[in-house]
């Protein structure tokens, strides 16, 4: 087996390595760049709005927030974004 001898003090990592300089927070710098306010629950608050839009009790409604939380703890983002584009919906 081979030792890892890098540094694991973060002071010691190179300053572009740092998750404060990362390109993901620079974003919301630029105008017109600023990323989503986004969660779990802003998820189910769409997922209550379309369905008491769309006339479902309150029954279902809660049965279907109910089954997000185990949805978002057994799938990625990514397998939900394939499980969209591949659905007839």
């Amino acid at each position: 087996m081979l030792s890892d001898d890098r540094p694991t003090d973060p002071a010691w990592l190179p300053i572009f390595s740092k998750k404060k300089h990362f390109m993901g927070n620079a974003f919301g710098m630029i105008p017109g760049l600023e990323t989503d306010e986004w969660s779990n629950d802003a998820c189910r608050g769409y997922v209550i709005m379309a369905m008491e839009d769309c006339g479902f009790s309150k029954k279902d409604i809660r049965r279907v927030v109910g089954q997000l939380y185990e949805v978002f703890d057994l799938n990625s983002v990514e397998d939900a974004k394939e499980k969209y584009h591949s659905s007839p919906y």
